[in-house]
């Protein structure tokens, strides 16, 4: 799960949930079948095999990388740095259902990791987080279990450049936004706007921001942020994220 994702109608986050090679390689011993969609993966045991090798089992440990399909995805993730990498440890001991925050961040650039996946290597810089799960012997049945990982949204100023503002003095977003000065971008003046405070990133809203001029809603509905107009700087020594949104 990840907050930004969390409005949408399935509200899974666009990962794909790839078993390491030793994990691919016991899963088969056990007669496991993965069935894998958007966000999740479901783990299909044939019953006979697994409960017979569950037997003679103490604990298996199962590890998986957890890889983004949306290209962005570190720019609204709540992380320490750009090429952090969650680690997520879960191990079942009383109830059947583990529901863990990715708050363990690793220092690991993406361009040295590999995954494995049908015991070929495949080179991925949108690893996002490896997960873990130990599963002693009492919890080998075939009782349903389940592991949910989420993942935090940063929250941004939002600034929006507006192009097209001619003959338009009075213009206004609520009272959340103050006008900065004009900006020149690409030989254009932008009247801006930048919001007071840092605003949650969500990939759907149920309330939007309008444009007024002289207090007349010119705009209902202003565009939302998109994720690969996110800029991060340090600011006396705390991280912040602006979200540039253009108006023409």
């Amino acid at each position: 799960m990840h907050e930004y994702y969390n409005a949408n109608s399935d509200g899974l986050a666009p990962f794909k949930i790839i078993p390491d090679r030793e994990t691919a390689v016991l899963l088969r011993q056990f007669g496991i079948l993965l069935k894998s969609a958007r966000g999740f993966t479901q783990l299909i045991a044939e019953t006979e095999r697994f409960e017979d090798l569950a037997e003679l089992t103490d604990k298996i440990t199962l590890k998986f990388h957890l890889i983004s399909t949306a290209p962005a995805i570190r720019s609204i993730t709540k992380m320490p740095g750009m090429f952090n990498i969650s680690t997520v440890h879960a191990e079942f001991t009383d109830s059947p259902a583990l529901d863990i925050n990715a708050e363990n961040w690793a220092d690991i650039n993406p361009s040295n990791t590999t995954i494995a996946s049908n015991d070929v290597a495949v080179f991925n810089k949108n690893l996002i987080s490896i997960l873990t799960i130990t599963l002693p012997q009492r919890h080998l049945t075939l009782e349903k279990k389940s592991v949910t990982v989420r993942f935090n949204a940063i929250s941004a100023n939002w600034k929006y450049y507006i192009f097209s503002s001619d003959g338009k003095k009075n213009l206004g977003i609520s009272h959340l936004f103050t006008e900065q000065p004009n900006e020149k971008i690409a030989n254009k003046t932008a009247r801006v706007f930048l919001s007071d405070n840092p605003i949650p990133l969500r990939e759907v809203y149920t309330e939007y921001f309008s444009l007024s001029d002289d207090k007349k809603i010119i705009m209902k509905s202003l565009p939302l942020p998109a994720p690969d107009n996110i800029s991060t700087f340090i600011s006396d020594g705390i991280k912040k994220s602006i979200a540039h949104i253009y108006i023409n």
